[in-house]
């Protein structure tokens, strides 16, 4: 598949903003206002910097290795035993990521609208969904994202506007919200707000020149920033600290506030399609990375027989939690803490071994 397919930088672009900033569509304005209060939308900036920081680190080491995704540069920093290691970690990512928000949009969308549905119902359509998408492979995948993204962020945006009139900029004083070592160094590790950044390392054999590759991360970064900032912003301002923190559904509760005249209310129902939308979408292309990280990490000639058991697994592993606020206690307190990581730290990592292992092949690429 990664040898024939090949797609344009939008493509790629539209995939990783979606992953990224799906998590406005559940928690990310709260979780932005429990870490930097009234600061949430400083804190969001600062984040999105380090994430552009730890980003451009990466592509001057990438450079050298066009063409090639993390897991072939792996290999080539620790051999076999490099490869398997780097692919269980982005099996376990992107599987956590898979489950954790499958559970989460499944009960949220059963909380908002099919409050007579089985939770077991629900799932059932997310998972159809996602092995089909599965099925497609990445280039349906990637057409779909470059075709709905765009409705999607207009969808959000309108939301945002719409409430323009209950913006209360007293509301973001104190500017410092919860002090600069909350939002500066405690607030640091949440930079794995953008761990999603992991999955464009596995895109290089796709986007083929190191130049898409760069050009993707950083429109990826910027328009996420953009809208991860708009959501913190809108949401402090619109809803007190801390207050704030008491709404477990933020972008639902901004919409629930739309009111244009007697004829057009309840507007949370374009909130409802562009967030299923959105589910849709991150839950298929992650469930494709998991597949895809399992064929080349074990070497396998094909990954379609793995399809059907693997939705199972996913599908199965989603109901341990026993409701969905502890799935999103793990996945503030303990995977948004630690998964930068994985995100940035061992790229870095596996590159410089990489060049230290393979210095012909760096000078090689710098003489070209």
């Amino acid at each position: 598949m990664k040898k024939k397919t090949i797609f344009g930088n939008w493509e790629a672009s539209a995939i990783i903003i979606n992953l990224i900033c799906t998590k406005i569509f559940l928690n990310f304005p709260r979780m932005a206002a429990e870490t930097g209060g009234t600061a949430a939308w400083l804190f969001t900036i600062f984040i999105a910097a380090l994430a552009f920081l730890g980003f451009t680190v990466i592509q001057i080491l990438y450079k050298p290795f066009e063409g090639k995704d993390l897991l072939d540069i792996a290999e080539l920093a620790a051999g076999n035993p490099g490869r398997v290691l780097a692919g269980l970690v982005i099996i376990l990512g992107a599987g956590w990521c898979a489950t954790a928000y499958m559970r989460v949009f499944s009960e949220n969308m059963k909380l908002i609208s099919l409050t007579t549905s089985p939770l077991s119902f629900v799932e059932l359509f997310f998972t159809a969904c996602l092995a089909a998408g599965a099925y497609l492979g990445m280039e349906a995948l990637s057409r779909l994202h470059a075709f709905s993204v765009p409705f999607i962020a207009s969808g959000y945006l309108l939301i945002m506007v719409g409430v323009v009139n209950y913006i209360d900029l007293g509301n973001l004083l104190p500017i410092l919200g919860n002090g600069a070592k909350e939002i500066f160094i405690s607030g640091a590790p949440k930079v794995s707000v953008f761990f999603e950044i992991l999955f464009l390392f596995l895109l290089p054999p796709f986007l083929k020149k190191h130049d898409n590759m760069k050009t993707t991360g950083y429109w990826s970064l910027g328009l996420s920033a953009f809208f991860l900032v708009i959501s913190s912003l809108v949401f402090t301002s619109v809803f007190p600290y801390p207050s704030s923190l008491e709404r477990i559904i933020p972008i639902f509760h901004i919409a629930r506030l739309i009111k244009l005249g007697r004829f057009f209310q309840r507007l949370e129902s374009i909130f409802l399609f562009i967030w299923a939308a959105a589910a849709l979408l991150y839950i298929s292309v992650c469930f494709y990375f998991i597949l895809f990280a399992f064929q080349k990490t074990f070497r396998l000639d094909y990954y379609k027989p793995l399809i059907v058991p693997f939705a199972i697994i996913i599908m199965s592993i989603s109901f341990i939690p026993t409701d969905f606020s502890e799935v999103i206690t793990y996945e503030v307190s303990l995977f948004r803490k630690w998964s930068w990581i994985a995100a940035f730290a061992m790229p870095i990592l596996l590159l410089v071994l990489a060049r230290l292992r393979n210095k012909g092949a760096v000078r090689k690429g710098r003489a070209a």
